[in-house]
């Protein structure tokens, strides 16, 4: 009995937690079909917001598009409006003032009154054919007038009536034809004696002497001999790999290399090798020669310019000691 009461009681138990759970899932369902139409409202508010703003910003657009251009127009017709009216103004002046057209008027009668002024003292319209211009009606200034008083018709006037004026008739001048000219023919005369004179031979200058040898006893030193070890290690760095010293033609009589500080046998053979036997030829070394040296000795290039060879070659060429 107590078995079937506990069973009865997980029985019953049992039902109402289904019975709970359904109700529960069937709720949750119920929400969710609710949020996904509210969801669903919801966008197609967004679409419609989002497609009025897109409207309204094109129409905004396209009413400042719409207000430049106009004040562009505005600002180019104001601009032709002002350029007609300094045109107009411009033909106003033109047709008010008859300086111009008096000016113009003056220049022509005065180019006629000259050309027929030619003709006759050519002689080409003695008989007064070519009649003088009129004078314009707006030139009644005083100049004008007394310009017109000086017309060619007064000169032709006196040539036609040489009796009332006391002068005679000018008669016109008929150029002859000219006739072809005829070369004459060359006279040969008989040439005249050069007499011959004596030039004097004058015996050139004496060619200068040869420049003396350069040799220990005539040469200018180097002005890389006063500078201090450091200077002269810089400039060197600076001068780059440097350019190989002028070989010696002669070999006669060398100098003892060794008694530069730095220069052992193997230095020494090698100077030889490079055509240097003598002191003057490192006292006058410039710095590329110096860096070349340096840089291609074969042992301690270096001393090259820590030891200053240059100053001291400068005083082993005089006799003096290297230091």
């Amino acid at each position: 009995m107590f078995l079937l009461s506990q069973m009865l009681l997980i029985v019953l138990v049992s039902a109402a937690i289904g019975a709970f759970l359904a109700r529960v899932l069937n709720l949750c369902n119920c929400n969710t079909e609710e949020l996904q139409e509210e969801l669903r409202i919801v966008r197609e508010e967004r679409d419609e917001l989002k497609r009025q703003v897109t409207a309204g910003a094109g129409s905004i657009l396209a009413d400042a598009i719409g207000t430049r251009k106009a004040a562009a127009l505005e600002a180019e017709l104001a601009e032709l409006r002002s350029r007609a009216d300094e045109l107009a103004a411009q033909n106003a002046k033109l047709r008010e003032g008859d300086g111009m057209g008096e000016d113009v008027a003056a220049l022509k009668w005065r180019n006629k009154y000259l050309e027929a002024r030619v003709l006759f003292f050519e002689g080409r319209d003695a008989g007064g054919s070519v009649e003088t211009p009129p004078m314009p009606e707006q030139m009644t200034s005083t100049k004008r007038v007394q310009e017109a008083e000086a017309s060619p018709v007064a000169f032709i006037a006196a040539a036609n009536e040489p009796a009332k004026r006391g002068r005679k008739k000018v008669e016109p001048v008929v150029e002859a034809i000219a006739e072809p000219a005829v070369a004459p023919e060359p006279v040969v005369s008989a040439p005249v004696p050069v007499k011959k004179r004596k030039v004097k031979v004058v015996a050139p200058p004496p060619p200068p002497p040869p420049p003396e040898p350069i040799s220990n006893s005539n040469f200018t030193p180097s002005p890389l001999a006063a500078l201090s070890p450091e200077a002269l290690e810089e400039a060197v760095s600076l001068a780059g790999i440097g350019k190989a010293p002028p070989r010696s033609r002669r070999r006669a009589n060398p100098d003892e290399l060794l008694l530069i500080d730095g220069v052992g046998p193997k230095n020494k053979a090698w100077l030889n090798d490079q055509g240097i036997y003598y002191f003057y030829q490192i006292a006058t070394m410039n710095i590329d020669q110096v860096a070349w040296l340096s840089k291609n000795l074969p042992t301690f290039g270096a001393r090259v310019y820590r030891e200053n060879w240059v100053a001291q070659c400068v005083r082993l060429a005089r006799g003096e000691p290297a230091r």
